[in-house]
């Protein structure tokens, strides 16, 4: 985590992180935070502003216990806007966290644009000609859908709660989908022509995590995920058929089942049997993402952006790996105890990962 700068001071203990400044103006300490106008919860009570107030964080609370990169994971513009990993999932900042508000970038006209991948979303036509578009939120006070009914919005005001809403994102924690179009750019949502993280550099001074460059080589999925033997134990047609009560399109996967598993009295799995720790090795070569879920457990996506798929390995207990590393074919991901999930993306749409083991 980044330390606080010299003349802050961190007052916990209340659902949120509260800066004060010390030693500097009144109208310093007002340039970064104030107490936003449609504040209904304590975690909209302060919201980081830009030196001239023309704009705002698009994240209420402390900035620098975020967390984000220079581009997103696909290679586009947006950014994932999220607790940093250092704060456990269990403690009362990450806690506060999924009860930040989402708010206004400028001040302009919002509109709800609710969809399938971003969940419940809102787009910002701003005063500056700019497009901004928040996704993956929890709910959402803007309740306009067309232009013409669009509400006038200031900066800072509040758009709704950070979420994790949208087909694929419901099983990852909470964050909030940003990014930066142009008024010219064709589909401002999916396609932003404006690098958020720069964006967000140029007005609040806050530089992003240093993230590789794809300098790996293309390469497409091969081989198994476990060195020794193992069982399927739900098939991708199993998981995403709709006529079970857990099946899903949107968990099209397997579950495997690494033999043997059996070890000592210390643990058991779902079979009634003690498990043995098992590596799951990464059948991709790319860049690794580690997430943190309540329904899956940790989870760690492999992504090579130059063939444009990705592998994400749920259920480790133990991650071996670190966000940003890059990994290749074969290398440990972590371990698993009993049964894992494993999703194969290609081209943005799930592929059943048997083709390649």
């Amino acid at each position: 985590m980044k330390s606080p700068q010299p003349g802050w001071i961190l007052l916990g203990g209340v659902g949120v992180v509260t800066l004060v400044t010390l030693g500097v103006g009144l109208s310093v300490a007002a340039a970064w935070f104030h107490a936003a106008r449609s504040a209904p919860t304590l975690e909209h009570t302060f919201v980081h502003y830009s030196p001239d107030r023309r704009y705002a964080f698009p994240v209420s609370g402390d900035p620098r216990l975020l967390s984000w990169t220079h581009l997103h994971w696909d290679g586009s513009y947006a950014v994932d806007l999220f607790a940093r990993h250092e704060l456990p999932m269990d403690s009362p900042e990450f806690q506060a966290f999924k009860r930040r508000h989402i708010v206004a970038v400028t001040a302009g006209t919002a509109r709800r644009v609710d969809n399938e991948r971003g969940g419940v979303a809102v787009l910002l036509h701003g005063n500056d000609d700019k497009v901004y578009y928040f996704a993956h939120l929890q709910s959402s006070s803007v309740q306009a859908v067309s232009v013409e009914e669009a509400e006038r919005v200031e900066a800072g005001q509040s758009l709704g709660v950070i979420g994790n809403t949208g087909r694929w994102t419901q099983y990852l924690e909470p964050h909030l989908h940003f990014s930066v179009a142009s008024a010219e750019a064709p589909s401002p949502g999916l396609a932003p022509d404006i690098n958020a993280a720069d964006w967000i550099m140029r007005h609040f001074s806050l530089a992003h995590d240093l993230w590789p460059e794809a300098s790996y080589a293309p390469h497409r999925p091969s081989g198994a995920p476990v060195a020794g033997q193992f069982e399927i134990t739900r098939s991708f047609a199993e998981s995403s058929n709709t006529n079970t009560t857990t099946g899903s399109p949107d968990l099209a996967s397997v579950d495997l089942l690494p033999l043997p598993h059996r070890a000592g009295p210390h643990r058991e799995d779902s079979h009634g049997e003690n498990p043995l720790p098992v590596q799951v090795l990464s059948p991709l070569r790319g860049e690794v993402r580690v997430h943190r879920t309540s329904s899956l457990g940790l989870r760690v996506q492999v992504t090579n952006r130059h063939t444009d798929e990705t592998v994400v390995v749920s259920g480790l207990y133990r991650v071996s790996v670190q966000q940003g590393d890059i990994v290749e074919q074969g290398k440990p991901l972590g371990l698993v105890e009993g049964e894992f999930n494993l999703m194969h993306f290609r081209q943005g749409q799930l592929s059943d990962p048997e083709a390649f083991f």
